[in-house]
């Protein structure tokens, strides 16, 4: 099926936008890692997840852009995409991911301790009248 120029650049410029959105899920699948260091088979597992929402995105984006048509241009502007991505903002990207973990680690942290303060003023309470009756 031919297509037009305009039509041509607009999926080839589809698969660029989409290289770097699949590299900034890559960047969420590392900062996972790097969290969590799960296990290997933990590993294998978000790897096969990565490429199965890769996959999907890629038909998708192909599909509406291109009416499912894979040419070689596709591959060539994910491969671009994905490369602009990572050579340009993927570091601070990462960057942000590990600064929002942190902050949100301590939101958490300071919530749990709010939240048992009460708790541990009653233990140490009943601890203090258990030592003084010598039970």
């Amino acid at each position: 099926m031919l297509m037009s120029t305009a039509n041509q650049a607009y999926v080839f410029l589809s698969t660029v936008y989409t290289g770097m959105v699949l590299g900034l899920i890559y960047d969420l699948n590392r900062m996972i890692r790097r969290i969590f260091k799960p296990r290997r088979w933990i590993v294998g597992a978000l790897d096969l997840l990565f490429w199965l929402i890769a996959a999907i995105i890629v038909f998708v984006v192909l599909f509406f852009a291109n009416n499912g048509e894979i040419r070689l241009y596709n591959f060539i502007g994910l491969a671009i995409g994905w490369s602009l991505y990572l050579l340009t903002i993927s570091q601070w990207i990462l960057k942000l991911l590990d600064i929002l973990y942190r902050g949100v680690s301590i939101v958490i942290r300071k919530i749990y301790e709010i939240i048992s303060l009460p708790f541990h003023k009653i233990n140490n309470f009943l601890h203090k009248i258990k030592t003084k009756r010598g039970i």
